[in-house]
Parts: structure tokens; sequence; C-alpha cells
């Protein structure tokens, strides 16, 4: 008889993938703000930053959840001592919390502006109802947050693949106008010298960058998925919501292309806020009502993990003193994303950290290396 170990629970295997699929379509993500500056600001290099993106992703998952599995750590952040060694894994592990915690005012503001931009409404409502439905998730710990964002995120993956899906085949042909856009830097409505914000001085520098914030990201959480999950779960889960990313990313970003200049009033697909609710007005303008709840449910699954990786660094899960912080963070966080512009916290945060992340790459490998070198011993 089969070990019960070796069977593939598939259902378990989806909410993974779902799982890992929402805390990477955050704000930025699900906006289309995130793929503006990564991937449709460098036209038909776009394909390039998603190829590094892609292997890094896929790297450093399996890394993280083999670790997690076998070294079993006392605490989930435990994984950057593993590859970096008592003081810096201890840097690591303090700045992954804080940029974790940085990206959380990230959702703040893109869940006011997402709501503002969609239905009128003062910014300060979406980010308020945000933060509600983040502390109610997050007090009721890791096994209910990945129900919760694991079940909502395929959701997410193939509306935001439906929107650009339909906006790609109805304007292919506008592709090329756009790459030309792109190239040339002839953008609608842009003032003397302003142009579209990019990542990085070019494609690998951008698939680094991108690869980089979203690790610091996913470092401790899928270690600790790899404790509570099993293994070969786990691998199926990083694979297929990869894979699941990947058409996502390629998908939205060739419609943005083929849109660059749509829009009116002085805001287009090159320099909205949330340039996906351009796009989704271009097909029915009621459709950019419906799909700016949908931004925001993305937010939404995001902003859960985001909250819950600082509160359980500094407490207890389950405990009143955990209860208490996940609050505190929250208020300040709510504060916070209120008062920065949306696209600069994108631009700012999300790039500098990422070049952060790039770096601890660079010891992950050397920890893969010494391990097949002592294999082989």
């Amino acid at each position: 008889m089969e070990d019960s170990n070796n069977l593939i629970n598939w259902k378990r295997v989806l909410i993974l993938a779902g799982a890992i699929v929402a805390f990477t379509i955050g704000s930025g993500f699900a906006t289309g703000q995130e793929i503006v500056q990564y991937y449709t600001a460098y036209g038909a290099q776009n394909t390039l930053v998603l190829a590094v993106f892609t292997i890094a992703f896929l790297y450093y998952n399996f890394s993280f959840a083999n670790a997690g599995a076998e070294e079993r750590f006392e605490k989930a952040n435990d994984i950057y001592k593993y590859y970096c060694g008592k003081y810096l894994g201890t840097f690591f592990d303090y700045y992954s919390t804080i940029f974790c915690y940085m990206s959380l005012w990230v959702m703040v503001g893109g869940a006011g502006k997402t709501l503002n931009e969609a239905y009128g409404l003062p910014i300060w409502v979406g980010a308020v109802v945000l933060i509600i439905l983040t502390v109610i998730t997050v007090v009721g710990g890791l096994n209910s947050l990945v129900d919760a964002i694991g079940i909502v995120g395929p959701v997410i993956v193939v509306l935001c693949i439906a929107i650009g899906l339909i906006t790609f085949v109805r304007d292919a042909g506008n592709v090329g106008t756009g790459l030309e856009v792109i190239k040339t830097g002839a953008y609608q409505g842009a003032a003397s010298g302003e142009t579209i914000k990019n990542a990085g001085a070019n494609w690998l520098i951008s698939g680094l960058s991108y690869a980089g914030f979203v690790l610091l990201w996913f470092a401790s959480f899928t270690s600790a998925l790899a404790m509570k999950n099993k293994k070969k779960d786990l691998q199926h889960g990083i694979v297929w919501g990869t894979l699941a990313l990947v058409i996502a990313i390629l998908v939205v970003s060739f419609a943005q292309i083929a849109n660059i200049n749509t829009g009116s009033d002085g805001l287009y697909v090159w320099n909205a806020g949330i340039p996906n609710l351009i796009l989704a007005n271009s097909i029915i303008p009621i459709f950019s009502k419906i799909f700016a709840l949908v931004v925001f449910a993305g937010i939404y699954t995001t902003a859960v993990p985001l909250l819950y990786n600082p509160s359980s660094r500094f407490s207890e899960e389950g405990t009143p003193k955990f209860k208490l912080l996940t609050i505190v963070l929250a208020g300040i966080a709510l504060v916070v994303g209120l008062f920065l512009d949306f696209r600069v916290l994108v631009n700012v945060i999300y790039v500098l950290n990422g070049y952060i992340g790039a770096v601890l790459i660079l010891f992950m490998l050397w920890k893969t290396f010494q391990k097949m070198k002592n294999k082989k011993k």
C-alpha cells in the first residue's frame, strides 16, 4: 500500500496555490500599478523581466519549503539565520519584518485609492474597511488566514486574466503602436520631461528587484506553510501558483501595452494610480465598478499575511498580546497609508526593498552550493 504521505491532496494543493497567488496579488498587482512599473514600462523586454522573476520565484520558494520541512524552525523567521548565519540572519529577520509592515502601508493606500477612483468614496473609507477585515482575519490565526485567502486568490487571478485577455484580444493590433509609444516616450498627456515610472534601469534589474521584494514576503510565509502542510502538496502548490501568476502577468502587461495611452482627463494607463480600472472601464463602464471590488479583494488577501508577519514575530499567535499588537500595528498602518501617495509607495518601498531581497538570493545560492558539495562528499 502506498504511504499516505506520498499521496497528493489536490484540494489542499489548490488552496496552497491560491494562497501563494493571493499573497503575491496585492494592491500593486491587482490595481495594475505594479505591472506597469515592473513589466509594461520595458515594452517587449517585459518577457525577460518575467523570466528572471519566474526562475527566482520557483527557486526560493522551493528552497524555503524544503528548509521549513527539514529544519522545523521554532519561528518561521529563523529561515534567515539558516541561510545567512546568526548576525546577518538577525538583520534580515528584522528587516523583512519591517518591510512586510511597510508593504501593508501600500495596501492601505491602494484600498483607499481603489474605492475612491471607482465609486468616488473618500479615500479613508476603503482604508478603514480594509484594516477592519484584515485585523479580524489575522486574529483568527495562520490556518484560517490561508483558507480565507486561498479561496479568494484563484477568483482574483481568473478575473485579472479575463480583463487582460479581453482587452488584449480586442486591441492586439495596437501592441506594436504601444511598444513604439514606450520606446519613444510619446505618452498621452505627459508634461515636459514626464514619463512612465519604472522599477530599474533595465529589465534585469527590474526582474531581480521584483523577485527580491516578493522574496521578503515569502521567506517566513512559505517556511511556515511547510511546517503545517505535506511537502508534496506545498511543492505542487508552488508550481501551479507560479504558473497562474506568470499567465496573469503576461496577459495584463500586453493588455496595458496595447492600451498604454487609453484614458481621459489626464489619467491614462501609463500614469493612472489604478490602470487596470481603465482597462475594465474600456470593456463595459459598469464592469469597472465590479472589478474595483475584485481589486479590493486582492489587496485584502495580501494585507492579511503582511500584518500577520510582524504580529507573529513579536508575540505568540492566539494570545492577548498577539491580538493587541495586531490592532496597534493596524492602526498605525492606517494613518501612514492615508498620508502617503500610492504610486510613490509602490515605486519607493517595493523597488528599494527588492534590491535587499536580491542580495538574500545570493546567500541562498551559496547555501545551496554548500549543501550540494557536502552531499557529494
